[in-house]
C-alpha cells in the first residue's frame, strides 16, 4: 500500500517505520530540517523487543505533488493541524483515505470540513519518545492503531484497508464503533492530563494523599458529563475500567500533556482541556475542577 505519514516524531516515525518494515511503500511529510536529519542519520527504532534502522523517503510541503496515496496518516500535534490541512491538499486523490491519530475530537470536524468522507476515525496507543540521539524509543509493549468508518459509505473502504494492512507487527484493529473508542480515549487522556497538570504530580503521588482518589474521580465525572452531552453513549464496562485504571495506586501514570507542560514545550492543552471547557460552556455544565485546571494551563509556559 502507498502510504504518506505526516510527521516523523515518536508516533508517526514509529508506526510509519513499522509499516515500511512490513513492506508497504511509505514516505514521510516533514519539515526541511527533519528531512535532512533523516537523510543523514536514518530513522532508528528502538523497539521494546527489537531494533532497526531505515532511511525512508521524505517529502516537504514544497515537494509534495503526488495524489496517488491510498492512505495519509496524520501524526502531528493539534497546534500544527491548520497548517497540515492545507499542506496535504495536493496529496489527496479520489481514492485517498485520511487517518488522523490526533488526540481529542475537534480535529475530525475540521478535517471533514475540507475532505468530507475521505476522513476516517482513528486513534493510537503507544508510549514512545524521541531521545537525545533522535532515536524513537518504545517504552512499553503497547503499540496499537484502531480505525473505522465515521459513515456507512466508508465501511467498504475500511475493510479494504484492513485487509491490505494485515501482517504488520503492531496491533491493528478495524473498529465497529470507532467514535465510541475515540470518546473513551479522550475521557481517559483528558482526565489524566488534567489531574496531573493541576496537581503537578503523577497519579501514584496524587493517590497517596488524603482526598486524592476523590479528586481524580471528580475530574473524571466532570469530563464524562461533558462528552455525554456531546453525544457519547457510555459503555459502562469500559468507563468503569478507565476509572479503575486511573485509581490504581500501584501504577504511576503521567500524560504526554503533563510532560510537555512541565518541560515548557508546545502542548495540546487547548485541544484537550480547553475544548472540553468550551463544550461545557455551551451546555452550561458546572465543572469547577476542570475549569481550575484550564485556568492554570493558560498561565504556564507550554500551556494554551
Amino acid at each position: 500500500m502507498k502510504i504518506l505519514v505526516v510527521g516523523a516524531g515518536a508516533t508517526g516515525g514509529y508506526f510509519g517505520a513499522r509499516l515500511a518494515q512490513a513492506g508497504h511503500e511509505v514516505a514521510f511529510l516533514v519539515r526541511k530540517g527533519r528531512a535532512q536529519q533523516l537523510a543523514e542519520e536514518g530513522l532508528v527504532i528502538k523497539g521494546f523487543n527489537d531494533s532497526f534502522r531505515l532511511t525512508p523517503p521524505t517529502l516537504t510541503a514544497e515537494t509534495l505533488k503526488d495524489n496517488t496515496w491510498q492512505l495519509i496518516i496524520l501524526a502531528v500535534k493539534h497546534p500544527h493541524l491548520t497548517q497540515v490541512i492545507e499542506q496535504i491538499r495536493p496529496a489527496v486523490g479520489d481514492k485517498t483515505f485520511i487517518l488522523p491519530l490526533l488526540n481529542g475530537m475537534d480535529h475530525i470536524t475540521a478535517l471533514q470540513h475540507h475532505y468530507g468522507d475521505r476522513v476516517l476515525g482513528g486513534l493510537c496507543q503507544i508510549y514512545a519518545t524521541l531521545n537525545s540521539k533522535n532515536e524513537i524509543e518504545q517504552l512499553t509493549p503497547l503499540h496499537r492503531i484502531s480505525f473505522g468508518a465515521l459513515s456507512p459509505a466508508q465501511q467498504q473502504g475500511v475493510m479494504t484497508l484492513a485487509n491490505e494492512l494485515d501482517g504488520v507487527s503492531f496491533t491493528l484493529q478495524a473498529s465497529q464503533d470507532i467514535a465510541s473508542e475515540m470518546w473513551e480515549k479522550y475521557l481517559f487522556l483528558s482526565t489524566l492530563g488534567a489531574v496531573t497538570c493541576l496537581a503537578r504530580a503523577d497519579t501514584q503521588r496524587i493517590l497517596s494523599t488524603s482526598g486524592g482518589a476523590q479528586y481524580i474521580t471528580t475530574l473524571f465525572n466532570e469530563v464524562l458529563t461533558i462528552i455525554e452531552a456531546a453525544g457519547y453513549q457510555p459503555r459502562p464496562q469500559v468507563v468503569d475500567h478507565l476509572l479503575t485504571t486511573l485509581l490504581n495506586s500501584q501504577t504511576r501514570l503521567v500524560s504526554s500533556l503533563y510532560r510537555d507542560v512541565m518541560a515548557g514545550n508546545v502542548s495540546e492543552s487547548a485541544a484537550i482541556i480547553g475544548a472540553l471547557v468550551e463544550r461545557s460552556a455551551v451546555t452550561q455544565q458546572s465543572i469547577p475542577v476542570l475549569q481550575a485546571c484550564w485556568v492554570q494551563l493558560q498561565l504556564v509556559k507550554g500551556g494554551a
